[in-house]
């Protein structure tokens, strides 16, 4: 539910949302401390992942963001509160490399098109490409992703 509350926050309010999404991403860490440094190693490697792939998707002009030169500071937070849910709220694709790929594929090109409709992003192709690029994207990432969080994370986390 955290996370859901950081996306729509950074979505709509950008920047200005960005001391909130690093307040709760600090109470995540403090409620899981037991776990905080595996898990924010896990955080970084996800956030590095998912910048570059995004910064390289507005280079070629697949994103088009009004900050034309960078990547917007608040998706950059967005994608660390994002490696956040791989242990908990999305724990239950650990086991599955099927349905990581299928959430991937299906449900998170919607997160891109939801932010596109609060002017967040806009798109240099078509709905239908749009979707079908980033379904291909987000497989293969939710897939890498899981592997990362296999090789950072031991099973006591699994089992918070």
């Amino acid at each position: 539910m955290g996370f859901n509350v950081v996306w729509l926050g950074l979505v709509y309010w950008g920047n200005s949302f960005i001391p909130i999404a690093i307040a709760f991403l600090c109470s995540h860490l403090y409620i899981n401390r037991s776990t905080a440094s595996s898990e924010l190693i896990l955080i970084f490697s996800v956030a590095i992942v998912g910048i570059c792939v995004d910064s390289i998707l507005q280079f070629i002009g697949f994103f088009i963001f009004s900050e034309a030169s960078h990547l917007p500071f608040w998706l950059m937070s967005l994608w660390l509160c994002f490696g956040t849910t791989l242990s908990h709220s999305l724990v239950f694709l650990s086991n599955s490399k099927f349905y990581q790929g299928l959430t991937g594929a299906v449900i998170a090109p919607l997160s891109y098109i939801a932010g596109q409709k609060f002017n967040a992003v806009n798109f240099g192709m078509n709905f239908l490409e749009t979707y079908v690029l980033l379904s291909a994207i987000w497989c293969l990432l939710m897939i890498s992703f899981f592997y990362i969080k296999a090789l950072l994370i031991k099973t006591e986390v699994e089992n918070v």
